[in-house]
């Protein structure tokens, strides 16, 4: 009796071990493209207060470039454009969806505009996903002047992020998101994403489907390709948007829901 007892406890531990499988496998097999997708990275989503507090302060172009791509949890690489119009100087940031190191309105996606006008008062607005924000502000920008002084070129005042900077900026960036310091932002942006989700209500949820074809495109490749998988874009705490625990830098792993409450953390997986 005792050995047939033990006979069928090896058959069901067997039978656990089988169907538990398909759960591990499950489990191992990295986040779904949806789930991707719907992350603020992916989504082309960025924390524009802090874009804004980041223009107030920084004391160069390069200074300002290096803190939008803290802040951004997309892979792209934000791009800066600066340039003086007849009647304005515009400053626009772009997420450089095909990795080429160069804005193409093609194939590349406006985050934000940010425009200083004849008067000096400033104005700042979000595009695509982030079309819901719009904020104004008085005189007074370091940043225009020193790109005034600095980026002369022919006829009119123009900057460009120079493809000599985007390998820096990745790998500062690079550096950034394995340090306490993302922690902390990933946290901000999460709270950001909340705030601005209850104050524009609906405008938000209709930016958030406002996705150009650039993104779409970027988007479908990933899918097909199956690059989402390794994909770096944003981090969240399985805990909450607080980062508290269970903070991952690494390539691959969980992405878990969307729209600014997602979790979605580095190289942890959330348990089968």
């Amino acid at each position: 009796m005792t050995t047939r007892w033990r006979k069928l406890g090896i058959r069901a531990t067997a039978g656990l071990a089988v169907a538990a499988a398909p759960v591990a496998a499950a489990c191992s097999s990295g986040p779904s493209y949806e789930d991707w997708a719907a992350t603020d990275g992916a989504a082309g989503r960025i924390n524009l207060d802090d874009v804004q507090t980041a223009f107030k302060e920084s004391e160069s172009v390069t200074e300002f470039e290096k803190r939008v791509n803290e802040i951004f949890e997309g892979d792209g690489v934000v791009l800066i454009k600066a340039e003086q119009t007849d009647t304005a100087f515009v400053l626009e940031g772009w997420e450089n969806l095909d990795g080429n190191v160069r804005i193409d309105e093609g194939t590349d996606e406006k985050l934000f505009t940010i425009t200083e006008k004849e008067d000096k008062s400033h104005e700042m607005r979000g595009h695509h996903a982030n079309g819901y924000y719009h904020s104004t502000w008085g005189a007074g920008s370091f940043l225009f002047s020193y790109l005034l002084l600095s980026s002369f070129v022919g006829p009119r005042y123009v900057y460009v992020t120079p493809a000599s900077r985007v390998a820096p900026i990745r790998t500062d960036r690079s550096n950034y998101r394995n340090s306490s310091a993302y922690r902390s932002q990933v946290s901000k942006n999460g709270s950001y994403f909340n705030r601005q989700k209850g104050f524009a209500g609906s405008s938000y949820d209709s930016a958030d489907r406002n996705r150009s074809a650039a993104r779409q495109s970027y988007q479908s490749h990933a899918r097909s390709a199956g690059t989402f998988r390794s994909s770096g874009t944003g981090v969240r705490s399985s805990w909450g948007t607080s980062g508290r625990s269970g903070f991952s830098s690494g390539r691959s792993g969980g992405f878990f829901g969307g729209g600014g409450g997602q979790t979605f953390l580095g190289s942890m997986r959330r348990p089968g």
